[in-house]
């Protein structure tokens, strides 16, 4: 099901500037103008706002000036950066590349207070009055600007306007938040909101090969992840609920997430490096988990209390936590062998000295000793089958005298015994009782020879007793193997400690109580702050943590005794940071004045600016985790070396260099103004700008506090409100075990919460189920629902469902029953490998047609419409929800609104009457039952269309051979060309799987390469264009012994068997060795050389059903709609009055999700936009020049802010890759209807607002477009005249709308002309009514594949449970015209010229020039839909 709004939107800015302005740093090519990055950046916007639909507020904030805890970390990600970007430059250059002359970009400008971040608030601040006047989502919601202008790091801005929002009396305790940004510590800042209506959004991260191919990937193919922290929030419950009744005071499941958040630190975050040998990959938070719950029950609170921390109960875990260190350190350093032999060596000589009567015996042997001399002497009058028991709780050298002293006794020692408590107890017994019962075989004759053995032993008993009894007591009860080894471990711990802290690590004396001393409290002090930032926010502007390591762990003793102030202090000003973070490689973005401090040999700040530097991974994993071991910033050095060189600052960038506020965005239909452009030149003015700007300070407490946990009235659990799952929708248990739960395609390792579902059903037949649930909706895909109709349930045997009339019911049996498990098993093994929940043995299945969305019927009500048969989907019983407490608003039922209500005077809309068909119009009456409208048209719009038909229609073919054709022209067997064709994986030198193959077909993907690869006619067989056969020959002469091994294989196969998915079944693995006998290896590298570069690796594949057109028919569809641009003119726009009209003959612009939802288009048809919000502008024309499975890319007549180049096969910001329901289909009409409110309209389409597409895009397709350079011409773009332009001109200058019934539907013109009244339909070309009312099939470009693209099984797109939470993967739906520049996901490079000359450095290179012109159909009569009025200087669009 889609995405749930949000009410709130939090963009923590940084991450998106960074993804929009350097995705690829590794490619010492890559260019990008900063027009490229402004725009780039606003369509991630745009498009994140698509993606979550905020509907109360969208809170932007960038970095500012950070707390000094901060610039640490800041000072070293700008170091390694400028390092690693010098690297990448130099490898290139030593390998003889040329790179481009323009300089690449450096991120490190993306710091407060440089020129960059100055342009860019100016930008944004263009882009935000622009999307609010234009755009009727961003009208609906106050946005909030906070630039790098204002003080703090921009999450901790979002936080402090949570918490003071919080506090204030009239705050929704239910209000939905959502945050995105690339830190890690959003998830523990999300927590400790206590807000449980709180999820993370960010992309999707990728592993291995993968994570390579993320710089190439557009914003459409980019997939998106929800974290909900209301799930998270009950696994923390499930991990340490069960310490609850052994706790001395209420357990509180807030102030274990604010203990959560205090441990997190512990494994590092910005402010305080990790503890030493605490790591995340190694179970650092495992271990704390262990030993909180061990020490909680013993304490007497918790230990964050809201930011404040209880040093006392802190270091009780400290203590506990400091065992684990000496177990890390045995592990690691300790030689278990010496340790071994030296307790050998110490057994052997201690037994010798006893053997000779001396030695030592420790009181805790003499203790045994003493034990076993009673025992002996007791029984030596009597018969001897008494035992001695001790509990075997001995050290190694106990045990070792154990046996001494039993053997030395004669006595028989036995250790694997246990008592009745399942102990393990150590026996002593005489050797005659212990033969047991049965087992004495003496004589009554051999009874006086056993007395005098008995005297014997008795006397030789004694001997033994009295040696021992002389041994001397050691006072310090000595010290056996396991004492010595303890000695040998605290020796070693401590030179291991010395050297940590003196040589490896922070070069202070371990020895020194002083210098360990202030180590220990910064560290704990450091702790204290960052609780304090997290929950109230800065508590000291200047204090950080001035080392570079933390202290040992079993070193942080004394804090309890610990007590902290702060003082709060002053930020540091922009151009202070910026000389305290950045290196000097990036002294560009200094000020003048200020630049030779960084590199003059004299400069008395030289030091902080080191060109060479260690890093030290310090048990991390990544390179980016490494510690930068360069000096701190002495402030009171840094700020009277500058304090010298102020006076030299310019006015403007003094300017930079102060604080500023914050900025509220308003839409206000009354505040009219024009808005300058950002970029004259470039950027048009915005004219008619409706949007109001204010300062903005945070809500004030004013005498209010701080709300510590949840807030009265929140809905948690099962009541939450929809959009936020829970597993506390159906009863189930939880158990901390190994499971192997499947996380990024390995099992873990580790341990996991795994669920436990409890069958509520379990006792109940399946006639009963039956008519509980069928033709009832119900929840499906728990824990996140989706909405459903139960239409059937099955066991095992049958599928019980009900007749069509609805009343009786039948069942009918499985044609088999296999089927009927696998799904079963499917479904099991799905929820417990990929989630941890064990769903328990599954009866019955439930049948559930999901629902599509709402209905829109003629007379405006909304209805709930489900799925047809073939979208039906299977859960299993158990867990199929039947009510839920929270109803999700978006697909409540809703009744026919008045058209005075639906459509208000001035309501923008499209007319889908018989004759003008898709034009824009406005409505300026409504009575009860119709409307009136004035439309806006240019004349012989139908030519122009069915001019970009023929254009599309005339192209040049490409040609395609069939596979057969193929065999005989390359001389390969028919298997050989499958396999290669596709994937061919052989087994590598190392061992690994390497793919051979060219990847140009798919088939059991059902997928293809465009312009390489397509299905023939009957779909029985693949066809190859003549690139393929190009690319597949010079494959064959570069390695022929490839496809001899194939042609070996494959002989005597038809093409019957010609698909991967036979052949891998039937051949072993192919090994490297058996193609290259010789020189395997090398070969090998070579053969991956060679498809990497034929850009083999670079090749797309796309579903069998989409199409695109080549860019030179790209390049002809532009060229044609600048012609027709040129030659338009505001006179030429005509206008009429059609009145009594229905409400179903308009579309208004919110309904077309509704209604346009079947819609079906092909390669050339001319659409126009009809959505008002998104990155296109409304009532914008253009030509379709792609197909994919859930979209369309369209080449827009003019060019607009959020276009794309569509990888480089149309001109920059021409391109957009939008939903099949924004458009409306110009070429051939499907929702006509007639004008007369008392005719029924003809071909009524089955509509729908779909919570996903009906087109879903198979799992692992992408967009048809791929990447190609882009093209250099000079654009220019328009402003967007159709959006908010206020009260339009057609009521003015003669045109007055009539209402007599003669005028009724029909077309009235009053202006004055030379020439006879047009209408619409003489306007356009004279359409034939008979092809209007028709609704034509999909044509095609050729004649041999499906017009439509399939339609998959729909789901709710989630992610999976992780360990200990789940995460959730909204739909991947692109809304309309949310591209991205090519500079993003290519490479491109714009020269901005004076002259605005071209001047090309790289692939894809223009100068783009953004114009407006003042005229659109919806303003004062000022102009016209699509005319030029000034050739190559001004532009609009249609």
């Amino acid at each position: 099901m889609g995405q749930y709004s949000q009410d709130n939107l939090y963009l923590d800015f940084n991450g998106i500037i960074h993804n929009c302005s350097h995705p690829n740093d590794e490619d010492a090519h890559f260019r990008m103008s900063e027009e490229q990055i402004f725009t780039s950046i606003f369509t991630y916007v745009d498009h994140l706002f698509g993606k979550i639909k905020p509907r109360k507020l969208l809170f932007m904030a960038i970095d500012g000036v950070a707390p000094r805890a901060k610039m640490n970390q800041q000072r070293s990600r700008r170091f390694r950066t400028a390092k690693e970007a010098k690297e990448v430059r130099e490898k290139a250059l030593r390998g003889g590349e040329k790179l481009p002359e323009e300089k690449a970009f450096d991120s490190n400008c993306i710091t407060p207070g440089t020129p960059f971040m100055a342009r860019l608030s100016n930008q944004l601040r263009y882009f935000i009055n622009k999307k609010i006047t234009e755009d009727a989502a961003w009208r609906e919601v106050e946005v909030i600007l906070s630039g790098h202008e204002v003080p703090g790091e921009g999450e901790h801005k979002i936080m402090e306007y949570i918490r003071h929002s919080k506090a204030q009396p009239d705050y929704n305790p239910n209000v939905r938040h959502c945050l995105y940004g690339l830190d890690a510590d959003l998830m523990m800042l999300g927590l400790l909101s206590h807000d449980p209506h709180f999820c993370l959004l960010r992309e999707e991260v990728k592993f291995g090969p993968a994570a390579r191919k993320k710089a190439s990937t557009t914003l459409e193919q980019q997939k998106f992840f929800l974290l909900h922290l209301s799930l998270l929030r009950e696994y923390l419950d499930l991990e340490f609920r069960d310490v609850a009744p052994s706790l001395s005071f209420p357990y509180n499941l807030e102030r274990i997430i604010d203990d959560f958040v205090l441990f997190a630190v512990f494994v590092g975050n910005d402010f305080l490096p990790n503890l030493p040998d605490l790591h995340i990959h190694e179970n650092g938070l495992e271990k704390l988990f262990d030993i909180y719950k061990r020490v909680l029950p013993g304490m007497d609170g918790y230990l964050n209390e809201s930011g404040i921390i209880n040093n006392k109960r802190l270091q009780i875990v400290l203590n506990e936590l400091a065992l684990t260190e000496k177990e890390s350190f045995e592990k690691e350093h300790m030689d278990m062998n010496w340790i071994k032999g030296k307790q050998s060596k110490h057994i052997d000589q201690a037994e010798k000295n006893i053997n000779q009567g001396s030695g030592t015996m420790t009181k805790g042997q003499q203790s045994i000793f003493q034990r076993v001399e009673e025992f002996v002497k007791g029984n030596q009058d009597t018969i001897k089958t008494e035992r001695l028991s001790m509990l075997n709780t001995f050290s190694a050298r106990d045990r070792a005298f154990i046996s001494r002293l039993a053997k030395e006794l004669n006595l028989v020692l036995r250790w694997d015994e246990y008592d009745e408590e399942d102990q393990n107890i150590v026996t002593f017994a005489f050797p005659i009782s212990a033969l047991g019962p049965g087992d004495d075989n003496s004589t009554d004759d051999d009874d006086d020879d056993d007395w005098e053995d008995d005297s014997e032993g008795d006397i030789a008993a004694d001997r033994v007793l009295n040696k021992y009894a002389s041994l001397r007591i050691s006072d310090t009860d000595g010290m056996d193997s396991d004492e010595r080894y303890e000695q040998k471990l605290s020796e070693k711990m401590d030179a291991w400690k010395d050297n940590y802290y003196r040589q490896e690590k922070l070069e202070i004396n371990y020895k020194s109580p002083e210098q360990m001393h202030r180590l220990i409290r910064r560290y704990a002090e450091g702790l204290q702050w960052v609780m304090l930032y997290y929950y109230s926010g800065v508590a000291s502007w200047g204090w950080f943590y001035d080392y570079h390591y933390a202290p040992r762990i079993s070193d942080l003793k004394g804090i309890e005794n610990m007590t902290f102030e702060f003082t709060l202090g002053t930020p540091f000003r922009p151009f202070q940071q910026l000389m305290g973070v950045l290196p000097e490689a990036s002294k560009e973005h200094i000020p003048a004045a200020f630049k030779d401090l960084m590199s003059d040999p004299m400069s008395p700040i030289l030091d902080f600016y080191p060109t060479d530097f260690e890093q030290d991974l310090n048990g991390k994993k990544q390179d980016w985790e490494a510690i930068v071991k360069i000096p701190f910033i002495n402030e009171e050095r840094l700020l009277q070396a500058m304090a010298s060189r102020e006076h030299l600052l310019t006015t403007e960038e003094k300017q930079r260099n102060a604080f500023g506020t914050s900025t509220k965005y308003k839409y206000d239909s009354s505040h009219i103004t024009t808005y300058p452009s950002s970029l004259p030149g470039f950027f048009p003015d915005i004219h008619r700008c409706q949007c109001a700007m204010e300062a903005f300070d945070l809500p004030t407490l004013d005498g209010l506090h701080l709300v510590e946990g949840l807030c009265d009235g929140v809905f948690l659990g099962a009541s939450a409100l929809a959009g936020f799952p829970s597993l506390k929708t159906i009863p189930h248990s939880a158990q901390l075990g190994f499971h192997n739960v499947n996380v990024f395609q390995a099992d873990s390792k580790n341990k996991s919460m795994v669920i436990h579902v409890h069958n509520h059903i379990e006792n109940k037949k399946t006639e009963e189920i039956a008519r509980e649930m069928i033709g009832k909706r119900v929840f499906i895909g728990w824990p996140f629902l989706q909405e459903g109709l139960t239409v059937a349930v099955s066991d095992s045997m049958f599928r019980h469902e009900k007749e069509k009339d609805g009343q009786r019911m039948f069942a009918k049996p499985h044609n088999q029953e296999w089927t009927w498990n696998r799904k079963v098993e499917k479904i099991e093994h799905t929820y417990s490998k990929r989630f941890g929940v064990v769903i328990g043995p599954t009866d019955f299945l439930v049948h559930v047609r999901p629902l599509k969305g709402l209905q829109r019927l003629d007379s405006g009500a909304l209805i709930k419409e489900y799925e047809d048969e073939d979208k039906e989907t299977e859960q299993v019983a158990q867990l199929a929800i039947t009510h839920v407490e929270s109803e999700d608003p978006r697909f409540l039922e809703r009744d026919a609104p008045s058209l005075k209500e639906e459509f208000p005077q001035g309501s923008k809309i499209f007319f889908l009457g018989e004759h003008a068909y898709g034009v824009a119009a406005q409505v300026s009456e409504t009575t009860e039952t119709t409307l009136t409208v004035i439309l806006a048209f240019f004349p012989f719009e139908q030519t122009e269309a069915e001019k970009f038909t023929k254009t599309v229609a005339e192209r040049k073919p490409t040609d395609y051979i069939p596979s057969y054709r193929i065999v005989d022209m390359l001389g390969i067997s028919p298997l050989a060309l499958s396999r290669i064709t596709s994937t061919f994986m052989v087994i590598g030198p190392d061992g690994q799987k390497i793919n051979l193959g060219l990847n140009l077909k798919f088939e059991a993907k059902s997928l293809k390469v465009l312009g390489y690869t397509r299905k023939s006619v009957n779909g029985r067989s693949w066809e190859y264009s003549d690139k393929a056969v190009e690319l597949i020959g010079n494959y064959k002469e570069a390695f022929p012994s490839i496809f001899t091994r194939l042609d070996s294989q494959g002989h005597g196969f038809t093409f019957s068997l010609l698909s991967e998915q036979h052949t891998h079944t039937f051949l072993d693995m192919v090994r490297a060795s058996d193609i290259f006998p010789k020189h395997t290896d090398a070969r090998m590298k070579e053969v991956r050389a060679w498809l990497n570069g034929n850009g083999v690796r670079d090749l797309e594949a796309v579903s069998l059903f989409c199409d695109t057109l080549e860019k030179d028919t790209i390049m002809q569809i532009e060229q044609l709609a600048d012609g027709f641009n040129a030659n338009k003119s505001p006179a030429s726009i005509k206008k009429a009055i059609v009145k009594g009209i229905p409400r179903q003959a308009i579309l208004k612009p919110e309904h077309a999700v509704y209604r346009l939802q079947n819609q079906r288009f092909g390669l050339g048809d001319r659409v126009i936009m009809v959505q008002d919000s998104g990155g296109v502008p409304l009532c914008a024309k253009g030509v379709v020049v792609s197909l994919n499975d859930n979209s369309m890319d369209v080449v827009w007549d003019n060019p607009f802010l959020s276009g794309t180049d569509l990888g480089g096969r149309c001109s920059q910001y021409r391109g957009s890759t939008c939903m099949f329901n924004t458009c409306l289909n110009l070429t051939h009409p499907q929702y006509i209807v007639s004008t007369r409110a008392d005719k029924k309209p003809m071909n009524p389409p089955s509509v729908s607002l779909t919570p996903y597409t009906v087109i879903r895009r198979r799992e692992g397709t992408v967009p048809a477009s791929g990447f190609r350079p882009a093209s250099n011409s000079t654009v220019r773009i328009m402003t967007n005249p159709h959006r908010g332009r206020g009260v339009p001109p057609y009521t003015q200058e003669g045109y007055s709308p009539t209402s007599t019934g003669a005028d009724r539907g029909r077309v009235t013109r009053t202006t004055e002309t030379d020439g006879p009244i047009q209408t619409p339909r003489n306007a356009l070309n004279n359409p034939s009514p008979s092809s209007q009312a028709r609704v034509r099939p999909h044509p095609r470009s050729d004649n041999h594949t499906p017009s439509t693209p399939s339609n998959h099984s729909p789901g709710h797109a989630r992610g999976g449970f992780r360990n200990n939470g789940i995460r959730e993967e909204p739909d991947s739906v692109v809304s309309g015209g949310r591209g991205l520049p090519s500079g993003f996901a290519g490479r491109g490079s714009f020269h901005h010229s004076e002259r605005g000359s071209q001047r090309s450095s790289g692939r894809g290179n223009a100068r783009t020039v953004f114009n407006g012109v003042r005229g659109s159909p919806f303003r004062g009569g000022r102009g016209g839909l699509g005319y030029t009025a000034d050739r190559g200087s001004t532009t609009s669009q249609s």
